[in-house]
């Protein structure tokens, strides 16, 4: 969980192409801030709290920016999933007309 929460800080934090900070800076620099290594996992929701607390128009911004890369991924991993089901029906497809290619020359063979 802490692997990706720190993964998810620092795409809301990278810089952005303007020169003006995103609106989920605050929030992201609040975790950056007081994450360390070896909190428990019952302290990193705290953590999370206490920064939604101190910065919630910022924490309303991230949620944004996570909901928009979590459904650019989904997007990505559903074209992936499609191109490789479109790959492998071609590939079923071959198999099969090469098989039956294959069956009609030994059937040809046999009535010769």
């Amino acid at each position: 969980m802490l692997s990706v929460l720190i993964a998810t800080t620092l795409a809301a934090a990278s810089p952005q192409a303007s020169s003006i900070p995103p609106a989920s800076a605050a929030y992201a620099d609040c975790l950056l801030a007081h994450l360390q290594p070896g909190l428990s996992d019952h302290a990193i929701p705290l953590l999370q709290q206490a920064c939604v607390a101190k910065y919630p128009e910022s924490y309303v911004a991230y949620s944004e920016l996570e909901r928009r890369i979590s459904a650019q991924r989904r997007a990505d991993f559903d074209a992936a999933q499609a191109e490789a089901v479109r790959s492998a029906n071609a590939a079923a497809t071959a198999a099969q007309e090469a098989a039956d290619a294959a069956a009609a020359k030994a059937k040809g063979m046999r009535t010769k």
